[in-house]
C-alpha cells in the first residue's frame, strides 16, 4: 500500500510541530503495517524537512509552490499572484503526473497551506486524507486567498477524512464543514526520548543567577504568537511584589533582533538578569527539567506540543486556556489556566508556585498521568492510521476533466515566449494593442463577434 504524504514547509531552520507530528505518524504507521510504503510530496529547496527524510531513507519528490495561505494580511497584488500561481500550477502538473506514474492508493495532505497534492489527488479520483494541525490566521498570522470559510470548505468537500490534532481545532473546522468527517489524533510525544535525555548537561545554563527564585522554563519558537513577552511582563510584575523568578526561553526566532527586543522589555521592567535565550536546542528536555514550573503563554495553539512535553516530564504548567493546551492541562490539578492578555492572571499562578512549592510539585506528579489519559487510545495515531486505510480502494472526489486543463493553462501562456505569468500578461496585452495573431485579429472586430453570439 503506497501512501503519498504532502508537506507545505522546508523547514528551513528547523521541524516544527506539523513535519515531527507527520514523521511520528509514519512511523507508527510503518510499525503497524508491514505492507505500507510511505512517499513525501514537500517543498523545494532542500531543508530540514527532507534531511530528516534522507536520514529515515524515505523517499520524496520535491517542488517549488507557494499556497493558498500566505504570510501578507493584505491581498497580494495581481502580477504577484499571478506569478506565483504560474509556479503553483506547475506544480500541480508535476504532481498529477507524478501520481500518474505511482499511482499512490492514498494521498494525506498534512497541511493547511498548499493543496497542491490534493488538487492532483482530485484530477486523478485517488481518495484523499488532511492532517489540519494549525489555524492559519489565528496562530500564525496567516492570510486565506479566498477567505477562511472558503478554504476550510474546500478542505471539507476534497478530503473523505480530516485528522486534527485537538478538540478545540475539531469544533473550530466544524463551523465550516460536515462535523462527522473530523476525527482527533492527538500527536504522540516522545516520552522515552524525553525522559533519556532530561539528564543531559544543557548547552546553555537555563539558571546561572545566584537566586533564580522560581524557575520558569518556555520552550518554543521566539515571537509575538508564542507569548514570550507575556512572560516578561509577569516577571516583572512578580519583582513589584517582592517575589524572585527567573525565565530561561528555549527556542529560534525568525526575525532578527527578536531576542533583543525582549531584553530590552526585560530591562525596563528591571527583570533583565533573571532572563535567559538559550537559541534552539536539540534536547529541550534538560531545560524543562531543571524548573519548577513551564509555561505555555501562546496567543492560540491548536495542539501545544510544548504543554504535552511539560507534562510528561512532570512538571506543572500554567497555559492560556484557548486551543488544546486547555484540554490538557487540568486547572488546580496539573496546573493553572489562563487568558492569554490577563498577564496579571499569568503571575497570580506563578506568585502562588513560588509560595507553595509542594503544590508546584504535587502538580507535577499528576500531570504525565493526566496526559495520558487525553491522549490515550481512541484519539491517537493507532486510531487515525485504522481510519485512513479504510479509505484506500474508495472513490477519491474527483474534479471535472476540464481541471486538468485550467491547470495546464499557466504552461500555454508561457510557451507564447514568456518566462512568468507576469511577462505572459505583458505579452498578451501587447498582441492586443498591436493586433497580432489570433486573439488580436479576433478582438480588432469585437463589435462582429458579439453580433455573432447573441445573434443581433
Amino acid at each position: 500500500m503506497l501512501v503519498s504524504f504532502a508537506n507545505h514547509s522546508t523547514a528551513p531552520a528547523n521541524l516544527g510541530g506539523a513535519e515531527r507530528s507527520l514523521l511520528r505518524f509514519v512511523e507508527d504507521w510503518a510499525a503497524i503495517d508491514p505492507e505500507f510504503t510511505p512517499h513525501f510530496v514537500t517543498k523545494a529547496p532542500r531543508g530540514k524537512f527532507i534531511e530528516a527524510l534522507e536520514e529515515r531513507g524515505l523517499q520524496y519528490d520535491a517542488f517549488r509552490f507557494r499556497g493558498w495561505a500566505l504570510p501578507s494580511p493584505q491581498p497580494a497584488p495581481a502580477a504577484e499572484r499571478a506569478a506565483f500561481g504560474t509556479v503553483d500550477y506547475a506544480a500541480v502538473n508535476a504532481i498529477i503526473r507524478l501520481y500518474e506514474r505511482k499511482r499512490p492508493d492514498l494521498v494525506v495532505v498534512n497541511t493547511l497551506v498548499a493543496p497542491w497534492a490534493s488538487f492532483a489527488a482530485a484530477v486523478l479520483g485517488i481518495p484523499q486524507a488532511w492532517f489540519v494541525r494549525e489555524y492559519g490566521d489565528l496562530d500564525h498570522g496567516l492570510h486565506f486567498q479566498t477567505g477562511r470559510a472558503a478554504t476550510l470548505g474546500d478542505i471539507g468537500l476534497l478530503a473523505s477524512a480530516v485528522v486534527t490534532n485537538s478538540g478545540a481545532m475539531r469544533d473550530h473546522l466544524a463551523q465550516y464543514m460536515p462535523a462527522d468527517e473530523i476525527s482527533i489524533a492527538y500527536p504522540s510525544v516522545d516520552v522515552a526520548r524525553l525522559q533519556a535525555t532530561r539528564g543531559d548537561t544543557p548547552a546553555v545554563p537555563p539558571f546561572p543567577q545566584a537566586d533564580p527564585g522560581l524557575r520558569i522554563t518556555v520552550v518554543g519558537r521566539v515571537e509575538a504568537s508564542k507569548g514570550q513577552q507575556r512572560v516578561i511582563d509577569a516577571l516583572g510584575l512578580l519583582r513589584d511584589r517582592g517575589v524572585t523568578a527567573s525565565v530561561c526561553f528555549v527556542g529560534s526566532w525568525k526575525h532578527p533582533g527578536e531576542d533583543q527586543r525582549l531584553t530590552d522589555r526585560a530591562r525596563a521592567l528591571g527583570v533583565a538578569d533573571h532572563v535567559v535565550f538559550t537559541g534552539e536546542q536539540t534536547t529541550p528536555a534538560p531545560y524543562i527539567d531543571a524548573a519548577d514550573v513551564c509555561v505555555t503563554a501562546s496567543t492560540i495553539e491548536a495542539f501545544g506540543r510544548t504543554t504535552a512535553e511539560y507534562m510528561a516530564l512532570g512538571k506543572p504548567v500554567v497555559a492560556t486556556r484557548e486551543g488544546g493546551s486547555a484540554e490538557l492541562v487540568e486547572p488546580g490539578v496539573t496546573g493553572h489556566l489562563v487568558d492569554a492578555d490577563d498577564t496579571a492572571a499569568l503571575a497570580d499562578a506563578l506568585a502562588a508556585y513560588a509560595a507553595d512549592p509542594d503544590t508546584a510539585r504535587r502538580h507535577g506528579a499528576a500531570a504525565p498521568d493526566r496526559l495520558a489519559s487525553v491522549t490515550g487510545a481512541g484519539h491517537d495515531n493507532a486510531a487515525a492510521i485504522a481510519r485512513l486505510t479504510a479509505l484506500v480502494g474508495t472513490e477519491g472526489y474527483r474534479l471535472p476533466q476540464m481541471a486538468r486543463y485550467w491547470f495546464e493553462l499557466p504552461g500555454a501562456y508561457a510557451s507564447l515566449g514568456a518566462t512568468s505569468a507576469r511577462a505572459a500578461a505583458g505579452l498578451l496585452a501587447s498582441r492586443l494593442r498591436s493586433r497580432t495573431g489570433a486573439v488580436g485579429r479576433l478582438l480588432a472586430r469585437p463589435g462582429a463577434a458579439l453580433r455573432k453570439v447573441t445573434g443581433r
